[in-house]
């Protein structure tokens, strides 16, 4: 070959360092340039969080009535001054309510609902997550198991369809209309000048929004880097540059939810800001708190850089502390011997604790190999469970809905997305496999832990809304688990205003609800049977016997209740379980 030649050829495929043309600009400029009133704008919760990008859309469209439809995953309190500041009418999400410290209903929503400035379109993660991504196929529609017989399949009429299998006669199926989006949101923990952007795992909702927006993406990274550095971690990139519209760098744009960076050593990660999060909600439970909060956080602030200024170089260095593997370690080391571990028992621990025996017995006698944990207390139960099988020797893997595979939850945090797990996972992916493929795909492989807001003698639960007007959080994956896992376990708080006759609307059908445990006792359906039985009670007091007992969990039950003949006192929880359970919520926030 001649050498001239040779050295053209080389010239050719050379891999350049940089490549593509720049699109970095200040995020201000790219949410004036780019978003306008009236758009469907997704909120991507692929790993983390863009609230950088969401805040400086609220100060450029405050109390403007821009009409904006917000599709998201879930909204907690620090988004909601899009409904606050009057910028959303609508919004379609699994889940609008408060997480931290404890999952329930936000004034701000609730309020926005009840007066009809507010329309909220309801899903679950599975289905949201499928609709984008029929979106980012260009189809009209993906099928699904899930939302079958829920009140969301009747509130969703042409959007949801019931279907007939085309290949297996006779068998039911879903069909959940493509969404798509006008712009995309999306917070990455890297991206190039040309907006080819890194995402860490596990990846929650994907990509499928950013794929699927008729616009294109406003990134936001926490750093911008090299088109070799992209090459380097290809493997972690999910928005190409072709779909980008914009790149601003924005350190701390995921504030106040975390970064999980571990698979990126370059590029530091921040843990969970706990403290922010229950500041918003409390503030949120009256008007004139969170109208001063906003001002605070988000309306007097010049930029993100002014946010950061107010946050304070302390608490950052603390939540940059908080994202290293080892920190829970740390802070468990701290707190051990200062641990309330009394003897006496709280009904929320002694609940949980019957809870996990009973999901083990459910995973032994049908040999199930994956369990699902939902939040709150049944989180807990999940993960007790499978430490206690495991030590039997009991093949048994934990996961959670936003991607989380075969992970061992790390004492000091209770959160059931708690990034110091995500180290501990045999496998990072996303919402879609966890709960399209390994729930329900393979329903005889998974038992489902769920908690619930309301729950009928037939295990129908309801976490979405008392009709007309009260509104309480949403689906989230719940009915995804109820109507995908062969078998599900539900815990729940026992009052007459959350045991009751018949749910006022089914969030998840109770047909794969087979056990019931709340802080009174266990309730279970005999084989062949639709109603539960109360099968364990336990003790009110020392002296009252079974009769008192019974006679409570009856009154506290909105049913005539069913006693089985064997009816079984449950035992109180020994220190050694107590400990454990302790240790994964010190403070106290679900077992208290």
């Amino acid at each position: 070959m001649d050498s001239l030649v040779k050295e053209k050829i080389l010239q050719c495929v050379e891999i350049p360092g940089e490549e593509g043309t720049s699109k970095i600009m200040p995020l201000r400029e790219a949410v004036r340039r780019y978003v306008r009133p009236g758009m469907t704008l997704h909120f991507c919760y692929a790993s983390t969080t863009c609230y950088a990008t969401m805040y400086e859309v609220m100060r450029q469209y405050w109390q403007k009535r821009p009409d904006f439809t917000v599709a998201a995953l879930g909204l907690l309190a620090v988004a909601a001054p899009f409904v606050y500041g009057g910028l959303a009418k609508k919004l379609i999400t699994t889940y609008a309510g408060d997480a931290h410290p404890s999952p329930g209903p936000n004034p701000i929503y609730q309020k926005a609902y009840r007066e009809g400035r507010l329309e909220i379109e309801n899903w679950s993660l599975l289905t949201y997550t499928l609709r984008l991504k029929a979106g980012a196929l260009d189809c009209g529609f993906l099928p699904t198991k899930s939302l079958l017989g829920s009140s969301m399949e009747e509130e969703n009429k042409g959007s949801f369809e019931r279907i007939e299998d085309p290949f297996r006669p006779g068998v039911k199926l879903g069909a959940v209309s493509a969404l798509k989006p006008d712009l995309s949101l999306c917070h990455a923990v890297a991206a190039d000048p040309h907006g080819n952007a890194i995402i860490a795992n596990p990846q929650s909702e994907n990509f499928y929004g950013a794929m699927a927006s008729k616009e294109g993406v406003l990134v936001s990274a926490e750093k911008i880097v090299s088109t070799d550095f992209i090459r380097k971690y290809a493997h972690l990139v999910r928005i190409p540059g072709y779909l980008v519209k914009s790149v601003s760098e924005v350190p701390f744009g995921a504030h106040p939810a975390a970064l999980n960076s571990f698979a990126l050593p370059e590029v530091e990660g921040y843990g969970i800001d706990y403290a922010f999060l229950i500041d918003a909600r409390n503030a949120a439970r009256k008007e004139e708190s969170f109208e001063e909060w906003v001002r605070y956080w988000v309306l007097e602030c010049e930029d993100r850089r002014d946010y950061l200024k107010r946050l304070g170089t302390e608490r950052l260095l603390l939540l940059k502390a908080k994202a290293h593997r080892d920190a829970w370690f740390h802070e468990f080391e701290a707190m051990a011997d200062h641990m309330d571990d009394g003897p006496e028992a709280t009904p929320a621990e002694r609940m949980i604790i019957a809870a996990t025996y009973k999901l083990m017995e459910r995973v032994r006698t049908e040999n199930y190999k994956i369990i699902l944990a939902g939040i709150g207390a049944s989180n807990l139960a999940a993960w007790l469970a499978t430490y206690f099988l495991k030590s039997e020797g009991y093949d048994v893997d934990l996961t959670a809905e936003v991607g989380f595979y075969g992970y061992l939850p790390r004492p000091m945090d209770p959160f059931i997305f708690n990034h110091a797990n995500i180290p501990s996972c045999k496998m990072a992916t996303d919402t879609f496999e966890i709960m399209g493929i390994h729930l329900s795909g393979n329903p005889g492989a998974c038992i489902g832990a769920l908690s619930a807001g309301q729950v009928d003698r037939h295990g129908n639960i309801n976490t979405t809304k008392i009709p007309p007007d009260f509104y309480i959080t949403g689906s989230g994956g719940g009915n995804d688990v109820a109507s995908g896992a062969r078998e599900c376990l539900v815990t729940a708080i026992q009052g007459i205003g959350r045991f009751v006759e018949r749910v006022a609307y089914v969030t998840s059908p109770g047909d794969r609800v087979r056990t019931l445990v709340s802080d009174l006792g266990i309730f279970e359906k005999p084989q062949g049977q639709e109603e539960f039985v109360l099968t364990g009670y336990m003790p009110v007091d020392h002296e009252g016997g079974k009769e008192t007992s019974v006679r409570k969990i009856k009154s506290m039950c909105g049913w005539d209740l069913k006693i089985a003949s064997d009816l079984m006192e449950i035992p109180s929880p020994d220190r050694e379980d107590l400990s454990l359970l302790r240790s994964f919520d010190p403070k106290g926030l679900f077992l208290r």
